[in-house]
């Protein structure tokens, strides 16, 4: 049988193949009038209120998770978006370098995360788990590791910070270049959500204790989730630039069946209509 670790990896890997979100929060987030990227001049985007990212981060694990194999696009042509209460790019999350070019609706807030990972009470060796702590740890540990974030917007740095989050109950900042940044948020569910899952979903046949679930499809597990995100506010029309880059060290390394250290380096042009 497959391992708590090994299974959590697997998991994590294909989990944090979500790069860039879209999302309609609404008055939260306040659209330019010129044809500048941000709607401030310096590096503080318009604060956001946590538990609507929560909400959206919900949203996005139900969406995400629930994917089919022959839904997911090929490398390349990766614009796969979600359209309701917020629109999702599919990343090329191991990828290592990769520049995507995107049409996007203007006047939309933009929601990415650096790293990100979830855990469920339906995982192998978690069945059943109604302890939030014990599911919650399981999700930090999905982000451990010393995780260096860069990003720019338009050819502006707005994100430059590093931590250490080998200890997942205490993280640490090693580097914060623009402390209170407002373009960098850390987020997690306060408390469990119910993560729906189907039986046509590409985690169901493998990843979860008992198959037999899926049966009477979809199946709700008790769940908790977790985003080292950036956040950028709505775009004007025309033609952007989002790049940003994760380094994730000291997790153990993937060739040692460990860790996931990794590196990657992301371009999403995109044309705001």
């Amino acid at each position: 049988m497959t391992n708590v670790f090994d299974m959590r990896l697997l998991l994590t890997c294909l989990s944090l193949s979500l790069l860039l979100v879209l999302s309609t929060i609404g008055s939260a987030w306040s659209s330019a009038t010129n044809n500048t990227a941000v709607n401030s001049t310096n590096n503080t985007a318009v604060n956001v209120d946590d538990n609507r990212l929560q909400k959206l981060l919900v949203d996005l694990n139900n969406w995400a998770i629930n994917l089919r194999t022959d839904q997911l696009p090929p490398e390349g042509n990766q614009c796969l978006m979600k359209t309701t209460s917020a629109i999702v790019l599919w990343s090329p999350f191991g990828h290592g370098t990769v520049t995507q070019t995107c049409d996007i609706k203007s006047g939309i807030p933009i929601w990415f995360p650096f790293y990100a990972g979830w855990c469920d009470n339906g995982f192998i060796g978690l069945y059943g788990v109604q302890d939030y702590k014990k599911i919650s740890d399981c999700a930090l540990d999905s982000d451990k590791g010393i995780v260096t974030m860069q990003a720019w917007l338009d050819g502006k740095e707005i994100v430059n910070t590093k931590v250490n989050n080998k200890d997942v109950n205490n993280l640490i900042v090693l580097n914060d270049k623009y402390p209170g940044n407002e373009y960098y948020k850390v987020i997690k569910t306060p408390s469990f959500f119910d993560l729906r899952v189907t039986n046509t979903s590409y985690f169901a046949s493998e990843q979860y204790e008992k198959p037999e679930d899926f049966k009477s499809s979809p199946y709700t597990y008790k769940a908790v989730a977790h985003c080292f995100c950036g956040l950028v506010p709505a775009l004007t029309p025309g033609n952007h630039e989002l790049k940003y880059k994760t380094i994730i060290e000291g997790t153990g390394g993937i060739a040692e069946g460990k860790g996931w250290d990794q590196e990657y380096d992301i371009t999403y042009k995109l044309n705001a209509k």
